[in-house]
């Protein structure tokens, strides 16, 4: 999954969050609860005048809650990221030596800007060499040849490269 895409469901997402409000009783009770602990708290005490750092105030327990909301979406973002290609495919040596070197199938300069291509490894039509220049027997141009692709992300093909 790419990071625009990503962006988009977590925005899609935290819409989503911001329309939920709760029960009406939920609500009653926490202006209640709030109401009630404004009323109990003497402002004129000596004891009120000296601050217990241990004991969170309700500024620092109302701040609880959105942290570990944003602590839960940030785990939850990074466990349902999409590896990138490099990480879940393991490297393979190819077990045959390599006939061509990269042949470029778009401008170099679009190659050397990319970030994030993979080599991929597939099996392509024998008639295929041709379109490089490449000899190929009529005899065999019905068998297929192992060939690597370097692709970009978006799945456009940079260069390919064959094996014998």
């Amino acid at each position: 999954m790419d990071d625009d895409r990503l962006d988009r469901r977590l925005s899609a997402l935290k819409g989503e969050l911001a329309l939920l409000r709760p029960p009406p009783e939920v609500e009653r009770g926490l202006a209640a609860a709030i109401a009630k602990a404004q009323r109990a708290s003497p402002t004129s005490s000596a004891a009120n005048l000296k601050p217990n750092r241990l004991a969170p105030t309700s500024h620092q327990r109302w701040l609880a809650w959105p942290l570990a909301l944003a602590a839960a979406l940030g785990i939850i973002t990074w466990t349902l990221r999409s590896p990138t290609p490099d990480e879940t495919a393991p490297e393979r040596m190819p077990t045959v030596r390599a006939a061509t070197d990269f042949i470029p199938v778009v401008p170099v300069a679009d190659i050397a800007r990319t970030r994030g291509a993979y080599v991929v490894s597939t099996q392509v039509p024998r008639t295929m060499l041709a379109d490089f220049g490449l000899p190929v027997s009529p005899a065999r141009a019905a068998e297929t040849v192992a060939s690597e692709l370097l692709v970009r992300p978006d799945g456009t093909v940079l260069a390919v490269r064959f094996f014998e």
